[in-house]
């Protein structure tokens, strides 16, 4: 009986590779009465990307050699390539990326009402990216990104559960892209609700999207079971108010015309197959070869079988009485590591390629111990691999800045959604949204510090960007922090200043000569004799106080 395209699906990929596919969980019916093109070149691509989940799961196949039937070889896969996948994304995202509303074309008198609404904007967004996880979703999403190819960012406001981000692997999106107008025309997306191996069981829920030539952009909603049986019509065919289809797909990589993207398992794919080949010949050798191999000369056979190779065994030997001439003798052959240091070196050639397949350093805490002093070092180490994340995010950054405008702009569209974030949506004005990567290599946070302090005092930097940056102060916590200085400085200010009409004067206790107070002018005793006093005593300059005012600078007794 022929196969189903499904089946063929099904077969190429390793059953126990627990990745969602879209021909292991999704009917291939479904996806294939929303391409557009040709579906089997779908069907190619689909394949194509689940088997890079299989090596990311279960490390590149390869094929042992050697074995001559008399043993069982090693077969221990080495992941590198999810290692670097894993290592490459961890970079890239471990630390969320800074997300900055701002006034387009904002000047230095910004309105306080507009800076208001603009804070309010800033603590919306920040609100809905927490509640949705972001920092995790992302992370977990440029491993599947890396992986196959692409991923995509969906949107979507609902009363009861507010604004839900959702990320996307490529097996479970199908989509439409006009690039001379640069956006999408549509986008299809497959949500496993219930899993189960029964078919029947199995809940699918269809989320489609289209825009229109009018503009227009129309959604529909279903629920199907495991076969692509219809179960339930979800939301018809219905126009919702957003000016654009509320999803971005980012792709991975990629030259000028690939409207695919390109997996990174596919480059990292050969050098993890001899890698694993080699170091499981070098295992073999080593098992067969810790143990001496023994030989006997001139020995009848029947004494030699079964011999015990237990420590301290008593062998009876006997000679071939056959032989004319017989010289019996035992003996053992050592085998030859001498292979050792050139298979050492080989391999690590090869795992040092493919680390530069991805620009990440090979080093080990071995290797690095006593070189890294500071993080200028370190940072210099990582400089290759800073770079390509710098360029990664020049295609992350204007998707992740595309998904906060919709949040924004469907806020004031659908401000119902929005009662779990913020008591009121912001007025709408026009911003700018800044992304921002942040590397997660430890900084010299005295040198910097110093640094900006010196640019604080050159006047090239102001106190509000000082404390903002490293005290992680808010707009209005950094006004008020400046306040509170320039009052202390104002303060002091007063104190030190003679003749201001103002006095500060804190009475210490009561002299031999009258009390003891301590002023702008320091400590001073009213009506007291020179006789009781030692160290330098001045006439205070004061014209609020008396003329038998004295002031003492070094030290008084009573």
């Amino acid at each position: 009986m022929a196969l189903s395209n499904e089946h063929k699906v099904m077969l190429a990929e390793n059953s126990n590779t627990q990745v969602l596919s879209a021909f292991n969980y999704i009917p291939y019916s479904l996806i294939s009465e929303e391409v557009d093109g040709p579906v089997g070149d779908v069907l190619t691509e689909m394949t194509e990307i689940a088997g890079y989940y299989k090596i990311y799961k279960d490390g590149a196949s390869f094929n042992s050699e050697g074995s001559n039937g008399d043993y069982v070889p090693s077969d221990l896969k080495y992941k590198m390539a999810a290692s670097l996948i894993d290592k490459e994304a961890r970079f890239l995202f471990s630390e969320t990326p800074t997300v900055t509303v701002s006034l387009k074309n904002a000047t230095a008198d910004v309105d306080p009402d507009v800076a208001d609404i603009v804070a309010k904007t800033n603590e919306m967004v920040n609100a809905v990216l927490d509640a949705n996880n972001f920092g995790q979703q992302i992370l977990r999403a440029a491993r599947d990104c890396f992986i196959g190819k692409r991923v995509a960012l969906m949107v979507n406001f609902n009363e009861y559960d507010g604004v839900t981000l959702t990320f996307l692997p490529a097996t479970q999106f199908v989509y439409s892209y006009d690039y001379s107008m640069r956006r999408l025309v549509k986008f299809v997306a497959f949500v496993i609700v219930k899993n189960s191996v029964t078919l029947s069981a199995r809940r699918i829920f269809r989320k489609k999207y289209t825009l229109d030539d009018d503009g227009v952009v129309y959604v529909e909603e279903d629920l199907f079971d495991g076969a692509g049986a219809l179960i339930a019509r979800v939301t018809p065919r219905q126009e919702i108010l957003l000016d654009r289809i509320p999803a971005t797909v980012i792709l991975n990589d990629g030259l000028l015309g690939d409207y695919d993207g390109e997996s990174e398992i596919a480059n990292l794919k050969g050098y993890e197959e001899w890698y694993s080949k080699l170091a499981n010949a070098d295992i073999d050798a080593e098992r067969k070869g810790m143990n001496q191999i023994k030989y006997v000369v001139d020995m009848n056979s029947a004494s030699t079988r079964n011999l015990s190779t237990a420590p301290g065994a008593f062998w009876d030997l006997g000679s071939d009485q056959e032989l004319n001439t017989a010289h019996p003798s035992v003996g053992s052959i050592e085998p030859s590591m001498s292979y050792s240091e050139p298979l050492a070196s080989t391999l690590d050639r090869i795992k040092t390629t493919g680390y530069e397949q991805v620009d990440m350093p090979n080093i080990t805490l071995s290797s690095m111990q006593g070189a890294i002093t500071s993080g200028k070092a370190l940072k210099a180490v990582y400089w290759p691999l800073i770079i390509r994340c710098k360029e990664k995010m020049k295609t992350w950054a204007p998707h992740i800045a595309e998904i906060i405008s919709l949040i924004i702009d469907g806020a004031s569209i659908y401000s119902n959604c929005m009662t779990n974030y913020i008591d009121s949506v912001p007025q709408v004005i026009d911003y700018v949204i800044d992304v921002e990567q942040n590397t997660p290599l430890p900084e010299d946070e005295t040198e910097q510090k110093s640094l900006d302090i010196s640019e604080v005092a050159a006047q090239v930097m102001s106190k509000k960007s000082y404390m903002k940056k490293w005290h992680e102060m808010t707009d209005r916590e950094a006004d008020a922090e400046i306040l509170q200085i320039a009052y202390e400085r104002q303060v002091l200010e007063d104190v030190q200043m003679p003749g201001d009409g103002t006095s500060f004067a804190t009475t210490l206790g009561e002299g031999e000569g009258g009390p003891i107070t301590r002023n702008q002018h320091g400590v001073t005793v009213s009506g007291a004799s020179m006789d009781n006093f030692e160290g330098d005593i001045t006439t205070a300059d004061d014209t609020t106080g008396s003329d038998s005012s004295r002031t003492i600078t070094d030290k008084y007794h009573v």
